[in-house]
């Protein structure tokens, strides 16, 4: 009585006051013990009746069994007893030889438990069933049914326990066929109206999709506990029906009355997306008011839904609020990181659980491993990599898949393909991964070979193995030998229809240079989601058709369509690329409503349009702590120093990087030695170019090279560029020949840029700046008849001079102007400014540079022409349509004439405002009569 009562220690001290103590009493004290969860002291009772020589009978050792099954440290103690039952013939007893199953299943020694099913003498239904749900438990559902039709070949009747078991096997096996047998059998064994059985086929129905039939079998229940109305909860939200989940809540509250962790938690996996977070954070407020805050799984729960919603900062609110965490609770909180992109936080999860002698899974390091797929981390996922083997992982497959993965993603294809060849098996994800990583890395041949292997190896493709293979098809090359022929298998295998199929058909004609096409297909959608969106606006800013890749963005807004990080990612660096900074602010604004302003990409694709769009203030504000910064973070900024003529704040932020522990890639340099080439800073530039290679193992691209020619022929070493091109690591393509020209423009060296023209016009025929270069050397030299001669071979060859133009931005109206143009409304009062400005500057001690006008003419009329550029007529309708004391941005398409800079400095101090010119290569910075370049570019 004690002891069912729960009062265990006046159990006991009844217990030990018996003078005559039967196998009874001893039985119902271990079995008291076993009740209350005093698994230890039930152990040393039964040693203790056993070495009194009290007869063992098989109620004593299921008892035990039961203990050893619930403690879960008690394997060790669990296989003594069945050598003990073996010894003494107890296994004929039938509750033993099912504790026995059930005690194996529970620790997941399932080929013991196979052996002890086959040796047992005598089975009943409990035993079948016990066999059953530990396959269940360790998700090996196709033994489960094996067992069931094996039952059923038998004639062994099914109880509750065995309905409720097989019917969740099938839904987890996602077996439509198998679920509507089973059900036919339930309801010819007349074991519809259980409870547990119609809660097993609300939940099996909801897996299925089948909500109707879910809802059928839960309005039938004549009785309903809480489990009910859990499963019908959990249906809904398996289904994406978040509102129909909560309002089945409303009706739980109302009939039930009765809500456990498992009714929140259900709701809180409901709510694991933007729209629906509203509703988490109300289920959040009710685990609190409700006294649930100390249940792990529901906090778990919640964990999830606020990493999976980019929630960050709450998700560590949580965490560190949590009196009790388990490996579920670290591996949520890391996975929140990898998905939000901060690998450095996600690894410092790892390094804790490691410091504190916390278990790890494989779960674990599969994070881990997606933490490191980025260049950056590549030494990082190497250590977790020897981590996994170490703690025995590397040969599971989800961390064998996690491993290709990643050294695809870090460029290392061979590491991949080792790692993939030494997988003790392959499953589709690994293959696909496989492929991935060839695509990823541009290597088409390997891609499509992969591909076929996997065909002959008997492994069928899915879509994302389509989206890979798709994926490796990127330059024209590759349409005719790979796309085409991939896009005809396709529509012969039938996956042209799928969604994400097309979007990357889409994205493969674009790239291979057919926007055609992908017009075409996209056209053909008829249910546009944010990915089809996303691909056609990929496509046509990978063209730069940057406007008609807003138009789109316009129109995805307009249709509706939910905007996701990728969207405005790719939104925000078409705003960025056309210095578009008011729509580039309402795409921020839409960010930070959607809640995508705290995720990676979109936070420095946000960062980089502020920089691209003139405001470096912003992208300062914007920027994160020092230690957390990613890599990329750090060459947004130094860019965007770059750019801004900030020269040694770029190689200040360089080292700072460095200190910081963030590796420099081929990003870096690029903009590390573009800073030096607009800086005037040779020697610091050629420095960082040596040790580029030698130091941080980046190796010399044509990018690279571009800027140390430029570097060299500015500063009039045209005789080091010469000679750097002889000796270039890879071969010099007409970007190189156009910097070496430039600077012969700068410097006036004939011969040297008519040898740099004509490399240029070999490697690019049709190329006009070639010729104009070529006409500005000759004019600045003086040489007029070889201007007219290289005008003449322009005209015969039907090339024509890109124009020059220079623009104003004001709210959404843009004027464009061109040289001398008169053709803007205004134009009268603009020419006015244009003449009163001329007279301020005169006064101010200006004097024009007549060689940037490159026509023989007199000094008059070359005078004349200068005051005809287009920046200075954008410069004069800028200042009569802004309010004095703002800033003025201006934008030219080619590189501002020198005399046109001088004019802005005299400009700028004399009206005392800041004027921000953006020509292709930089932003310059007009104040107090000196600009941001330091008239150096």
């Amino acid at each position: 009585m004690y002891s069912k009562f729960g009062r265990i220690k006046e159990a006991r001290q009844v217990f030990d006051q018996m003078l005559d103590r039967n196998e009874a009493s001893w039985n119902n004290m271990v079995s008291g013990y076993v009740r209350m969860g005093y698994y230890v002291d039930s152990t040393w009772l039964f040693i203790e009746m056993w070495g009194r020589g009290i007869e063992l009978n098989g109620f004593v050792i299921a008892s035990l069994l039961t203990a050893f099954s619930r403690s879960e440290n008690m394997a060790l103690e669990g296989l003594q007893i069945h050598s003990f039952v073996l010894k003494n013939g107890l296994l004929r007893d039938v509750f033993v030889g099912t504790s026995l199953l059930h005690f194996y299943g529970g620790y997941g020694y399932l080929c013991s438990a196979q052996r002890l099913f086959e040796e047992m003498p005598e089975k009943n239904v409990v035993s079948w069933t016990s066999f059953m749900v530990g396959f269940s438990d360790n998700g090996d559902n196709e033994v489960v049914v094996d067992v069931y039709q094996r039952m059923k070949r038998e004639g062994i009747g099914c109880n509750q326990n065995t309905f409720t078991t097989v019917i969740s096997s099938s839904g987890a096996l996602d077996d439509e066929f198998l679920g509507h047998q089973v059900l036919g059998h339930v309801i010819k064994s007349g074991f519809e109206d259980n409870v547990s059985v119609a809660n097993s086929l609300v939940s099996m129905f909801g897996s299925f999709g089948r909500v109707k039939e879910a809802c059928y079998v839960f309005d039938q229940m004549d009785e309903r506990d809480t489990i009910s109305w859990n499963s019908m909860i959990a249906a809904y939200a398996h289904n994406l029906l978040c509102e129909e989940s909560f309002r089945c809540f409303e009706l739980m509250c109302c009939d039930h009355n009765e809500i456990n962790a498992t009714t929140l938690s259900t709701l809180v996996s409901a709510s694991s997306t933007l729209e629906n977070l509203k509703w988490g954070r109300g289920i959040h407020g009710l685990v609190v008011k409700m006294g649930l805050g100390s249940n792990i799984c529901l906090c778990n729960s919640l964990l999830t839904m606020y990493s999976d919603t980019g929630r960050s900062k709450e998700a560590e609110s949580l965490f560190q609020g949590m009196k009790e965490k388990d490996l579920i609770s670290w591996n949520s909180l890391m996975a929140g990181y990898v998905s939000e992109g901060r690998s450095i936080d996600a690894l410092r999860v790892l390094t804790d659980l490691l410091i504190n002698g916390k278990f790890i899974s494989y779960v674990t390091f599969a994070s881990a491993l997606a933490a490191c797929s980025d260049p950056e981390f590549l030494a990082e996922g190497k250590i977790v990599h020897v981590l996994a083997v170490i703690f025995g992982f590397h040969e599971n497959l989800v961390v064998g898949n996690a491993l290709v993965t990643m050294y695809g993603k870090c460029g290392m294809v061979s590491e991949a393909k080792q790692v993939f060849q030494t997988m003790p098996e392959q499953e589709l994800v690994t293959w696909n991964a496989l492929i991935g990583g060839y695509a990823e890395n541009e290597e088409s041949d390997e891609a499509v070979k992969a591909f076929k292997l996997m065909k002959e190896k008997g492994q069928p493709a899915n879509y994302i193995t389509m989206i890979s293979v798709l994926g490796a098809c990127s330059v024209p090359s590759n349409l005719l030998k790979f796309g085409m022929p991939l896009h005809a298998q396709m529509i012969v295998i039938g996956f042209d229809t799928n969604e994400y199929v097309k979007n990357s058909l889409i994205t493969m004609y674009a790239n291979c240079g057919d926007l055609y096409s992908s017009n075409l297909i996209f056209d053909k959608v008829v249910n546009k989601t944010s990915v089809t969106w996303n691909a056609m606006v990929a496509a046509n800013a990978h063209h730069g058709y940057g406007e008609e890749a807003l138009k789109l963005i316009l129109e995805m807004q307009r249709a509706k369509v939910d905007f996701d990080q990728f969207s405005l990612s790719a939104s925000l660096a078409v705003a960025a690329d056309l210095a578009s900074l008011e729509e580039g602010k309402q795409l921020q604004g839409l960010a930070i409503k959607l809640g995508f302003d705290s995720y990676h990409y979109v936070k420095n694709s946000t960062m980089d349009m502020y920089g691209k769009c003139g405001e470096i203030d912003d992208v300062l504000k914007m920027l994160p702590a020092p230690n957390m910064r990613s890599r990329l973070s750090w060459n947004i900024l130094i860019s965007s120093f770059s750019r801004h003529g900030f020269f040694q704040k770029a190689r200040e932020t360089f080292h700072e990087m460095l200190k910081h522990g963030s590796k420099p890639d081929h990003v870096t340099f690029v903009s590390l030695l573009s800073a030096c080439s607009h800086g005037g800073l040779v020697d610091e530039g050629l420095a960082y170019f040596a040790s580029m290679t030698s130091l941080f193992g980046v190796p010399p691209e044509i990018e690279h090279c571009v800027c140390i020619v430029d570097l060299l022929g500015r500063s009039g070493r045209l005789a080091e560029a010469e000679a750097f091109i002889a000796k270039m690591p890879v071969p010099p393509n007409d970007f190189i020949w156009r910097s070496l020209l430039a600077a012969c423009r700068i410097h006036g060296n004939m011969d040297l840029g008519e040898k740099a023209a004509k490399h240029l016009l070999e490697s690019n025929p049709s190329d006009d700046s070639a010729y104009v270069l070529y006409s500005n050397v000759c004019a600045a030299s003086g040489k007029w008849q070889d201007v007219q001669n290289v005008r003449v071979k322009m005209e015969s060859n039907s090339i024509k001079k890109q124009p020059a133009c220079s623009w104003v931005k004001l709210k959404t109206e843009v004027s464009t102007f061109g040289i001398g143009d008169c053709s803007h409304p205004q134009s009268e009062q603009i020419y006015n400014k244009v003449a009163e400005l001329r007279n301020k500057i005169n006064e101010a001690g200006y004097v024009p540079d007549t060689t940037f006008a490159l026509h023989d003419t007199d000094e008059e009329q070359k005078e004349h022409n200068l005051w005809n550029h287009s920046e200075r007529l954008a410069l004069a309708y800028g200042l009569i349509s802004t309010p004095e004391g703002s800033t003025l941005r201006i934008f030219k398409n080619l590189r501002v004439c020198g005399d046109c800079h001088s004019v802005y400095k005299f400009v700028s101090s004399i009206i005392h405002r800041e004027i921000i010119l953006r020509d292709p290569y930089r932003f310059h910075h007009f104040r107090d009569g000196k600009c941001s370049c330091g008239d150096y570019w």
